[in-house]
């Protein structure tokens, strides 16, 4: 009698499962500085690539088998009451949001591909002096929503994209308020920079 193939333990995997499987495991990867930007964009274009379930696997092989592990190998403990230095936002493929009460760190990287990803620092605990934000943008929507006497620095490199800077007075040159600089390129995607009221809800 045949064997029923469902109960074979090398049940074959749809293609497209696969893809995505290999996309969110190079994105975690990525997220954990397992893998570089110019890394990430050549293997996910062998991900579109791939016509194999093998052949995704292979962009994975190199790469620990626990990211979660790899992480805490390169964590250094700080006390909850202080932001880490640096930070890092992901968002690939996704709609990302990051808002309510929260520290951010003295930078913080936001790396968004072909997502829509919305930073709202109205609630944000600021530490004093500047918080920068490094966007690296490429085809995608970005939109950072600060409160208001914060001094907003944009100094954006754009590419075939759309920036703007919706900030009107601003705290002057040394009145000692928070600063926020927003930096970085923006490749073919939109970044729109605005201030809304902490009373403000949506």
């Amino acid at each position: 009698m045949a064997q029923d193939p469902r109960s074979r333990a090398d049940v074959p995997v749809p293609l497209e499962q696969e893809r995505q499987r290999t996309i969110d495991t190079l994105s975690k990867h990525f997220a954990y500085d397992n893998l570089s930007l110019d890394e990430l964009e050549r293997r996910l274009e062998q991900v579109y690539r791939a016509s194999s379930v093998p052949a995704l696997r292979e962009l994975t092989n190199d790469l620990p088998s626990d990211v979660a592990e790899s992480q805490n190998r390169n964590a250094v403990a700080l006390p909850e009451a202080f932001a880490p230095e640096r930070d890092r936002i992901v968002s690939i493929m996704a709609e990302t949001k990051r808002k309510g009460v929260w520290r951010p760190p003295k930078r913080l990287d936001v790396w968004c591909i072909m997502s829509d990803t919305k930073l709202d620092m109205t609630e944000a605990v600021l530490t004093a002096g500047v918080t920068e934000i490094r966007v690296r943008a490429v085809i995608a929507a970005v939109r950072i929503i600060v409160p208001p006497g914060v001094r907003v620095v944009v100094q954006p490199s754009a590419f075939m994209s759309s920036v703007v800077d919706d900030i009107e007075d601003q705290p002057p040159v040394g009145s000692g308020a928070p600063v926020i600089r927003i930096a970085g390129p923006v490749i073919m995607s939109e970044l729109k920079i605005k201030v809304r009221t902490r009373e403000v809800t949506y």
